[in-house]
């Protein structure tokens, strides 16, 4: 038979059924030698080059192609780029590349924080391709002559980048030893003393009431998620009845563990490690966390508050990130909230725009106060830590979101029982309220003053955040000129300083700052913190201009000499509000709360701008050689090193607990003995 040949048009010579290179038909499959595929059209198959622009080719969607600029590019105001080039002549592997190209070019082009649609480029692709780190803008925005950390008080490591404080960071690097971990000495105290203070809990009903008081004083006094009266009456019932394995159960021992824990503000030395208030803590959390995994897949409002209420002891304890994992989890606790759905918010804000005093108490006021707490606690914990691949951290700096807070304030209490009593309208709640294991007043007004704090907090917080993302846009207009960007700054530093003003001017009395620093209570003593922080990011720009670059930079930063004094009088101010700092925080140095953390991370950026301060002031010269005044310089505020002296002791106590500061001790000892030599 002859051998058959493939007909005309029909497929590749490779797929036709004879044996190449053989005078023999063997028509086996298995003695088949099919010849190589060819690298040409024919080993692809035919389809139309990619015609999209650039822009919906990273949307990954239809373009229509209209000229000069398709229909969702002149919706939205997007440049529209139509590649001039023809595709038409290139395979499908090559047109890829070129796509992801594109891609790259448009990402490395686009300037950070830009409402563009890079932001849908990120996205992974549908082949499975990792998308490009976030970190990329942050980099491509190193040409537009305006770094963020210009912009905005930046983390640590920015600060210790500076070239001015290089040879003091070295020094101090090859002096300290390797560190032995980020895990603080508690957790191991932890296991050791597992079920120490359970035996015979139920028997000491004193000592109950005790770690409750101490907790509604110390601790929920700042983040009011529960009704002091019902968890009362929940953890004294879990006590004698038996701690079993329910949410419960869980939340009552995380309320004896800060109970325990927890402190007035000033020196806890009383809850160190090996103290017997420190056991008894680390008892009742370790306990609590094998029963942690019964919340987690629950529905109900006790599941965030007591992943919340974890995360506020670990931070207690020196544990950021893993704090930082439990506010998470109680964040997404939250989002099957009703009050977060679209119509909830729009009933809200149709009834406010009617009355702008309206309070709905229908609504579940403490599922509105646990997503609040948890969503400030793990946005503030975020910026902690500069490097998280999958959460972003360009909207937040050292603790202040420039992205828009939740659009409501969360509902504060309404009448209680005990104010109708009060005024006359009733004697039937007399014998319910007298039940209670505190009294009707201070109860009233540790409540009072817990929603005032709440209340005021969230309002700062929102002015910060409003205020940073304003320097951020004026960044973005002004990113090729740094003297442009100064003069913009300069011209709002007055109407920020006066939002400032009339913020602490609408504080209640019992928040008031006109007491002195050393007067105040644990919720006027964060409030005059968080205060400080805007101070501080309103004067960061013209500070950072004096001292992040080196001498030439300085100068072309400025701009003009006409400028050059207003902007020398804001970085002073500047620098007197980071020696401000160390004095506010002082009487919490030796103090254990939530923000413990923070606090020594806002404080040794302090400390370490005023030793960069320092260095300068001995580099900069008197005068320019002709009798002229001095230029560019900068005075150090009196007693600043003084209080960087302070400052170290801060990191002493708490090192036998975390080992994160080790290196920050050792840096800071470096620059004071560096400025005192010169």
């Amino acid at each position: 038979m002859d051998q058959q040949q493939p007909l005309p048009g029909g497929p590749p010579l490779e797929m036709a059924n004879v044996s190449v290179g053989s005078d023999e038909g063997d028509h086996s499959p298995a003695t088949r030698n099919p010849r190589p595929s060819p690298r040409g059209t024919a080993a692809y198959q035919r389809r139309r080059a990619v015609k999209a622009c650039q822009v919906c080719r990273a949307r990954r969607t239809k373009c229509d192609n209209l000229k000069p600029s398709c229909s969702f590019c002149l919706k939205t105001g997007a440049k529209c780029i139509q590649s001039p080039v023809d595709l038409s002549s290139f395979d499908p592997a090559s047109l890829k590349i070129l796509e992801r190209l594109d891609e790259l070019e448009e990402l490395l082009r686009a300037p950070t924080g830009a409402p563009t649609s890079t932001d849908d480029a990120r996205a992974p692709s549908s082949s499975g391709a990792r998308p490009l780190p976030r970190q990329t803008n942050t980099t491509a925005n190193a040409d537009l002559g305006i770094d963020k950390g210009m912009v905005l008080p930046p983390h640590v490591e920015t600060v210790m980048a500076w070239p001015i404080l290089q040879p003091i960071v070295t020094a101090a690097r090859t002096q300290t030893w390797a560190g032995t971990g980020s895990t603080p000495l508690s957790v191991a105290a932890s296991h050791r003393s597992v079920g120490a203070g359970l035996a015979g809990l139920e028997d000491e009903p004193r000592r109950v009431r005790e770690l409750l008081d101490s907790f509604f004083s110390h601790v929920h006094v700042k983040n009011p998620i529960l009704d002091e009266t019902s968890t009362r009456v929940l953890v004294q019932s879990t006590v004698l009845n038996g701690i079993d394995w329910s949410a419960e159960s869980c939340l009552a021992l995380l309320i004896l563990a800060l109970g325990a824990v927890a402190t007035p503000l000033g020196p806890s030395h009383s809850t160190m490690p090996g103290s017997a208030a420190y056991t008894e803590a680390q008892s009742y959390f370790h306990a609590a966390q094998k029963r942690l995994g019964v919340v987690m897949t629950s529905d109900h409002t006790i599941a965030p508050q007591c992943l919340f209420l974890a995360g506020v002891y670990l931070m207690c304890n020196f544990q950021p990130r893993e704090a930082w994992r439990c506010f998470v989890q109680a964040l997404a606790g939250c989002q099957h909230f009703a009050f977060l759905s679209l119509g909830s918010q729009r009933e809200y804000h149709n009834a406010l725009a009617e009355d702008p005093h309206h309070r709905d108490h229908s609504t579940d006021r403490f599922q509105q106060a646990v997503y609040w707490s948890s969503w400030k606690s793990e946005r503030e914990g975020r910026a902690h830590f500069p490097h998280l691949q999958d959460f972003g951290t360009d909207d937040h700096n050292s603790g202040t979101a420039t992205t828009s807070y939740p659009s409501f304030f969360p509902t504060p209490p309404g009448p209680r029982m005990g104010a109708r009593m009060h005024s006359g309208t009733s004697r039937a709640g007399i014998m319910t309220v007298g039940m209670m294991v505190t009294s009707e007043s201070l109860q009233d007004e540790r409540e009072r003053t817990s929603w005032y704090f709440y209340l005021s907090e969230i309002s700062l917080r929102r002015l910060c955040a409003r205020i940073g993302a304003e320097l951020l846009e004026l960044r973005e207009k002004h990113a090729s000129c740094h003297p442009d960007f100064l003069a913009a700054v300069a011209a709002n530093v007055p109407s920020y300083e006066e939002q400032t003003l009339d913020w602490i001017r609408s504080l209640p009395a019992c928040l008031s700052f006109d007491a002195p620093p050393d007067k105040d209570d644990v919720c006027r003593f964060v409030l005059r913190g968080q205060a400080l922080d805007i101070y501080e990011m309103i004067c960061w720009p013209f500070l950072s201009a004096f001292l992040a670059g080196d001498g030439a930079q300085v100068h072309g930063q400025i701009g003009d000499d006409d400028n050059e004094s207003l902007y020398q009088q804001l970085a002073q101010k500047g620098l007197d509000y980071h020696l401000y700092r160390l004095v506010v925080n002082k009487p919490g140095y030796q103090h254990r709360h939530h923000g413990t953390v923070y606090m020594m991370h806002t404080c040794y950026r302090s400390s370490l701008v005023l030793v960069a301060a320092a260095t300068k002031c001995a580099h900069v010269p008197v005068c320019d050689g002709q009798g002229d005044p001095p230029r560019r310089g900068l005075s150090m505020p009196a007693g600043w090193h003084q209080s960087v002296t302070e400052m170290l002791s801060l990191l002493t106590i708490w090192s036998s607990e975390t080992s994160e500061f080790d290196q920050a001790r050792s840096i800071l000892e470096t620059g004071l003995i560096s400025t005192l030599a010169e």
